[in-house]
C-alpha cells in the first residue's frame, strides 16, 4: 500500500484491511515512510523494497518513481 497519509494512519489503515497482520509486523522495513526509502542507496533499495508491505508519506511523483525500481 502506498498513501499519502502519515505513518500512524497508513498504519492504522493497513492493520484493519490486513496488509499488516499486527502491530508486530508494522515495523520498518514492513511499514516505511517514502522520505527513508529515497534516502537509502540503491543497494539498499533493492534489499528492502520485497519487504515493504506499506510506505506512508507518498506523493503521486514519487509513486512513479517506486515503479520504475
Amino acid at each position: 500500500m502506498v498513501t499519502g497519509d502519515n505513518l500512524q494512519t497508513a498504519k492504522a489503515i493497513a492493520l484493519e484491511c490486513g496488509i499488516l497482520g499486527s502491530d508486530a509486523d508494522a515495523t520498518k522495513p514492513n511499514l516505511i515512510e517514502r522520505k527513508s526509502f529515497r534516502a537509502m542507496s540503491d543497494a539498499q533499495r533493492l534489499e528492502v523494497a520485497e519487504r515493504i508491505s506499506v510506505m506512508g508519506k507518498s506523493s503521486p511523483n514519487n509513486n512513479c518513481y517506486s515503479c520504475k525500481l
